[in-house]
């Protein structure tokens, strides 16, 4: 594969992110061509194919009739917004030039890990997708999930009143370090910590000044998943949340303590009569839970860098398909179709669609709708059991510290969780928990999917538009709960959508404080259902 072609997709995901907030001045399309006005000359880029939400485009870029490249595209258009953000759209770059290339075969018989690392250039609309601060091209070929390179936990030893940790942890965690052959602790009485081997190299002064010392590492078969900090093993009980001391995109990865709350409260209220509830309405629909943590104490406070949270580990066989994570069925290879045109039959979009939209969409809505819970599940949270024609079967939701709720909702959730949202800072007015749920869920989930769909030549966007009105109205009219957010969802003017450009631009750290922060930089997408009819095509 040429390098033009192989950076495409950093062009893609640069320009749609762009466009999206206004960030080109200019900028207009006309005759298959993106015209951008720089202060070099007239940039002009080739078209492949455009959607509402998204386009595509090809290399072939001329810059004052010259052929240009893409990566002096790129540094042309970065250069405007300053030395540090034009840093981070060229290492995302050279980061997805590194990337393997895609695999390929049938999505349904990828396995839990193949579907992680099947993402090669990961959030389709953002300046540096893959921009990794503080880790080394070295690093990143050892740790990143695209590579899907296996590698140990470090095992730290640490006296019992250096180590905090969650009521259920300890056991999980000594089933953890026989399943991971940890080193043994040396001495009666400690406690054998799991820590990310990045971090326990990045952070060895801090673990020593905590009193912890390296034991050494366990079984060499962790891999990442696509967050890079979670970490996922065939032979573990559970999946390990991990801190990690460096900026991936938007964000510093490192976990807080109200971070683990939040996902200590939902697991409380997924094993209750909550639960019980969703479980019935939604057999299809599986939750990730996180609800134990631990880490070390320092100078009597938490070392959040140290923070390693426990997450569910369901996919323990290694020859059993799936979950499909969503980002990866809708990532193209570059300059092709994604993996879904390889997934579904011919004239079945439509139908594919529908399907995804009651198994994974429905009781996201409906939680919200009937007890204001927060889930959210963008294509990178979202992973689709897939059946054996390949259409949505099941849905399962990850990263419960990223859950909210609306406030409203607080004294029934908190009948069932008491002290619910202590410390946790995740109860939002409505208003705010509903743009989250509109980014998140609607437009880069169903949106993205939608536009991936129709540029692949799968079904006709305003058709899939057509469908996903229709859909909502239909849930609307069934739903006995707080139906605000479909009125919003059918008859408002604008989508709600996060701006990452300008996230990236400013250097805003999204893990700051609560959903508030997360709004830093929140822009207004044009709804297109507001005006449609609502006949289906």
């Amino acid at each position: 594969m040429g390098d033009e072609l192989r950076d495409v997709p950093a062009l893609d995901a640069f320009l749609n992110a762009a466009l999206r907030e206004d960030a080109l001045p200019g900028a207009q399309f006309g005759q298959n061509l993106l015209h951008v006005p720089t202060e070099d000359g007239p940039l002009l880029i080739p078209v492949a194919e455009r959607t509402r939400f998204r386009t595509r485009f090809r290399a072939g870029l001329r810059l004052s009739g010259q052929p240009v490249s893409v990566a002096e595209a790129l540094a042309l258009l970065a250069r405007p917004f300053g030395a540090t953000f034009a840093t981070r759209v060229s290492d995302s770059l050279d980061a997805i030039r590194r990337a393997p290339p895609p695999e390929g075969g049938d999505p349904r018989e990828w396995t839990f890990q193949q579907a992680e690392s099947a993402l090669r250039a990961g959030h389709p609309c953002h300046p540096n997708p893959r921009s990794r601060d503080e880790m080394t091209a070295d690093e990143a070929a050892r740790f990143g999930p695209e590579f899907g390179a296996g590698f140990a936990l470090t095992w730290l030893a640490a006296p019992p009143d250096c180590v905090t940790m969650s009521p259920g942890a300890a056991r999980r965690l000594q089933d953890l370090a026989r399943a991971d052959r940890a080193p043994e602790a040396g001495a009666a009485g400690l406690l054998r910590l799991p820590v990310h081997p990045w971090q326990a190299l990045r952070e060895a002064d801090l673990i020593g000044a905590a009193d912890a010392r390296v034991l050494g590492s366990g079984k060499g078969e962790w891999r990442a998943t696509s967050s890079m900090r979670t970490l996922h093993g065939w032979h573990a009980p559970v999946m390990l949340k991990c801190s990690l001391s460096l900026r991936l995109t938007n964000s510093t990865r490192i976990l807080q303590p109200r971070e683990m709350r939040r996902g200590a409260d939902l697991a409380v209220l997924l094993a209750g009569p909550v639960g019980q509830v969703l479980h019935r309405r939604f057999p299809q629909m599986h939750v990730l839970r996180e609800a134990d943590h631990a880490a070390l104490i320092r100078d009597g406070r938490i070392a959040a860098e140290t923070l390693v949270s426990l997450r569910d580990n369901p996919f323990r066989d290694p020859g059993r398909p799936g979950p499909v994570m969503l980002a990866s069925l809708c990532e193209p290879e570059p300059g092709g179709i994604s993996p879904l045109a390889r997934l579904i039959p011919p004239g079945a979009a439509r139908a594919w669609f529908a399907r995804f939209l009651t198994t994974a969409i429905h009781p996201l809505l409906e939680i919200r709708a009937s007890h204001g819970l927060l889930f959210g599940a963008h294509q990178q949270n979202m992973m689709i059991g897939l059946d054996s024609r390949g259409f949505p079967a099941s849905v399962w939701l990850r990263d419960c510290q990223g859950t909210g709720y609306i406030d409203s909702f607080h004294e029934a959730l908190e009948a069932h969780c008491p002290g619910l949202g202590a410390g946790a800072e995740n109860s939002v007015p409505a208003d705010l928990g509903d743009r989250l749920l509109t980014y998140y869920v609607v437009v880069n989930a169903v949106m993205h999917l939608l536009s991936t769909l129709a540029l692949d030549g799968l079904a006709s966007e305003d058709g899939l538009l057509r469908d996903w009105r229709d859909f909502l109205v239909a849930a609307r009219a069934d739903c006995t709960g707080d139906r605000t957010l479909y009125e919003a969802l059918l008859d408002g003017e604008g989508l709600a959508c996060k701006g990452n450009f300008d996230t990236s631009r400013r250097g805003i750290n999204e893990a700051d404080g609560g959903g508030d922060g997360q709004l830093a930089s929140f822009l207004s997408l044009p709804n297109p259902i507001a005006h449609l009819e609502r006949t289906s095509a």
